[in-house]
């Protein structure tokens, strides 16, 4: 039989029959899908829903959510429509340190609607594993709830009168809390106000110690960036060159056409890798029509990294979509990954044409006022080391607003965050500087070690690949493979 969930079910269902939780016959009942077969377990009082997401989260390296023992704030919902939700599968659990928590029966599978969520909301994704039918019920529950005018629901294990909270289970717990069918809430996170860490007594009498720390990791201090400014001083003569990037052939044809008859030098790049590599040679062109929905690199991380680049972030930039509509869509296009426009597709090819002649005429993009960042940057980094991280704070926020696609400031900023304690917002900061400098080295470090301080163990291990790719020498690149090794 091989129908979807038969490996995770035999997994799941052979070690609870080794420990005599479960008999061979109740493992032998035909069953449907995985959601009945999780659900029939919880039914059976085989096991409790925490110790089947322990289980789920260990498997998966993403932290749990043991809906059950959980209270939600219901404003989380409104990042969501109710389609959408139920749909997909996905429930918002909170915004805690301004991302948006979601929580999934599937990572991989969910990852296009997570795509989708981060750019429609604006905001950073965290997720984590849920049983099928639990969140199946937690969704309509909650979405119901919501629209009798209720601001909290809450899981059946709970107290009628329980704060709002999220009962978190870390991917570090081992598989023998599973097999006692204990509840297994490694952390239970309020959904406002600072976290605090409370693990359950029999999940602690229950784990042996784990090795799965990154205490060796040190944070690093400083401006590790090996940013510089770098100034272009040549003159450009002659037509103006033009880089069309999308991955229809037909576009590329029709707009090639139509600017090479307007006298315009045009180049293009099927896939955002090679739209990429074309940006990275001499000349530079002076501006870049380009797709959102890209192979390899999406648009949008091609647009972001070149706005990011001191030297390149004169060339306009317009992109295009099929997908994202709307004004509020063109208005997050330039404030978060710096485009110059954004047009939607279907085009008026007369209308995008006119376009590109009045951003050309224009003259290059305005960039930030590099003094004013400057001086905000350095008092940053200067407060952060006499130990003030209020103040720190506040100086690289206010340089963040003014140039978003400075690494080195969201850097400072991700090390401010760190010293409050507001780690969800520190992940935030590291996850945008290795946005705009994929191979910054001391970031994707400092990322790793608070993933997996949060208990997400896969994407702390994916930023360790990333960072021994990434590592300066060889003596860098062993502390990372030990590292990696001891993750597993």
């Amino acid at each position: 039989m091989n129908e979807p969930g038969h490996d995770l079910r035999s997994e799941v269902g052979e070690l609870l029959v080794d420990r005599g939780v479960l008999t061979v016959e109740a493992l032998a009942r035909p069953v449907v899908s995985e959601s009945v077969f999780f659900a029939q377990l919880i039914e059976d009082a085989a096991c409790s829903e925490g110790a089947l997401v322990a289980f789920l989260a260990e498997r998966s390296g993403f932290p749990g959510i043991d809906l059950s023992m959980s209270a939600l704030l219901l404003s989380a919902l409104d990042l969501i429509p109710r389609p959408v939700a139920e749909g997909d599968q996905i429930l918002p659990l909170s915004t805690e340190g301004g991302r948006l928590h979601l929580a999934v029966t599937d990572p991989e599978a969910a990852n296009e609607s997570i795509d989708e969520v981060r750019f429609i909301t604006g905001m950073e994704i965290s997720l984590y594993i849920a049983l099928p039918a639990p969140l199946e019920r937690c969704i309509l529950a909650a979405f119901d709830a919501r629209e009798r005018g209720e601001t909290l629901w809450r899981g059946a294990g709970i107290a009628a009168d329980a704060p709002p909270r999220l009962a978190i289970v870390s991917s570090s717990l081992t598989l023998d809390a599973l097999s006692h069918g204990l509840s297994t809430h490694s952390a239970v996170y309020p959904t406002s106000g600072p976290i605090a860490r409370a693990p359950a007594p029999e999940a602690a009498a229950s784990a042996p110690h784990s090795d799965h720390s990154l205490a060796t990791i040190q944070i690093e201090i400083g401006d590790e960036t090996g940013e510089h400014e770098q100034l272009i001083g040549s003159v450009r003569t002659g037509p103006k060159r033009i880089l069309i990037v999308d991955d229809e052939p037909d576009i590329i044809r029709l707009l090639s056409r139509a600017l090479q008859i307007k006298g315009y030098l045009v180049e293009s790049a099927s896939d955002g890798a090679l739209a990429e590599a074309r940006l990275d040679k001499e000349p530079l062109p002076d501006l870049v029509l380009l797709d959102a929905m890209l192979p390899h690199v999406h648009g949008f991380e091609v647009c972001q990294r070149l706005k990011a680049n001191k030297a390149r972030r004169a060339v306009q930039v317009i992109m295009m979509s099929a997908v994202y509509r709307g004004w509020r869509f063109a208005q997050d296009v330039k404030e978060s990954y710096g485009a110059d426009d954004f047009v939607e597709k279907p085009f008026h090819l007369a209308d995008l044409l006119r376009r590109v002649d009045e951003r050309l005429a224009e003259g290059k993009s305005v960039p930030p006022p590099t003094q004013a960042v400057e001086k905000l940057y350095r008092a940053g980094v200067d407060a952060l080391s006499r130990g003030n991280a209020e103040e720190s704070r506040t100086a690289l926020e206010s340089a963040a607003r003014i140039d978003p696609f400075a690494p080195r400031v969201q850097f400072a900023l991700a090390q401010a965050y760190v010293a409050q304690g507001d780690v969800y917002r520190a992940i935030s900061a590291y996850e945008r500087a290795v946005e705009l400098r994929p191979k910054l080295f001391a970031a994707l470090k400092n990322l790793s070690a608070l993933y997996l301080e949060k208990g997400f163990r896969t994407k702390a291990t994916e930023t360790l690949e990333r960072a021994f790719s990434a590592a300066p020498d060889p003596k860098a690149r062993d502390e990372i493979r030990i590292l990696l090794e001891r993750l597993g």
